[in-house]
């Protein structure tokens, strides 16, 4: 069985950072800094999307949840109810395919937020 080993630096001064600033202020600006990073998985979703239903696609959109959790999710009501397997077409179609092809600019996304929020706050 392989294993690996993940080393990370500087992770305590973050924390320690973070822990300066209001928990007001840091929610406000990680939810900020998710929602760009989400957008870039919502805009390849709708474009993934557009062929099979425009007005769809329109409605995915990144949001946050919790602290620290961003999704990217359907905004529009169900109109009919006649398609029941709806949610996981678009899932299987648009969502997921987004999210995997954009995984590097959504990582690198991250790591410049954590730096931006680093910096900006003393680290």
């Amino acid at each position: 069985m392989a294993s690996a080993t993940v080393r990370l630096r500087g992770l305590d001064d973050l924390q320690r950072a973070f822990s300066k600033m209001s928990p007001g202020d840091l929610r406000k600006e990680l939810n900020r800094e998710l929602i760009e990073v989400g957008k870039i998985v919502a805009e390849d979703a709708r474009s993934r999307f557009a062929g099979i239903s425009a007005s769809s696609a329109a409605g995915f959109r990144p949001r946050t949840r919790g602290f620290g959790s961003a999704v990217v999710e359907q905004r529009r009501r169900r109109t009919t109810g006649q398609h029941p397997q709806f949610g996981a077409l678009q899932m299987r179609r648009a969502l997921l395919p987004a999210l995997f092809s954009k995984e590097g600019e959504v990582v690198k996304g991250l790591e410049d937020m954590l730096d931006r929020l680093g910096s900006s706050n003393g680290f």
